[in-house]
């Protein structure tokens, strides 16, 4: 075949047109691999945050343990076993240990025999918004 035979073989308006498929192709997959990679931060956080939330909560709910058996025990100096210390409350608890995991403990409500817990995550997402992850946990003593 010659060259002149080659030329009637592709028409004119179709020059250029691989390219512009390429591209395309390249855009779907870049935009595929930000999705991708926004899923996996935002499952990650999740999951994050979840395990945090139910450690918080299982800590406060060991404090709550704690000072309930030690206001059952009354303090006495006198027989040589020294007074109770102050216990932190199971809310102060929690607080310390969401800040430890990098989460914020935004709300805490004991009961006699369960702590209730709300933590928040805000991620920083780069070019796109923050948004605000929120999980909230129970835990008692057995």
């Amino acid at each position: 075949m010659t060259n002149r035979a080659r030329r009637h073989l592709v028409s004119p308006n179709q020059r250029g047109s691989a390219t512009v498929l390429s591209l395309l192709a390249v855009l779907l997959l870049l935009t595929a691999l930000t999705v991708a990679t926004l899923w996996s931060s935002v499952s990650t956080a999740r999951h994050k945050l979840s395990a945090a939330a139910d450690l918080t909560a299982l800590s406060a709910a060991q404090a709550l343990l704690a000072t309930t058996q030690s206001a059952a025990t009354p303090p006495t100096g006198d027989s040589g076993t020294p007074p109770h210390p102050a216990v932190d409350t199971p809310c102060e608890i929690a607080d310390r240990i969401a800040t430890l995991h990098k989460v914020r403990l935004t709300s805490c409500h004991p009961t006699d025999t369960t702590v209730t817990i709300t933590v928040t995550l805000q991620l920083h997402v780069p070019a796109f918004a923050h948004p605000t992850l929120t999980t909230t946990s129970r835990a008692g003593p057995l």
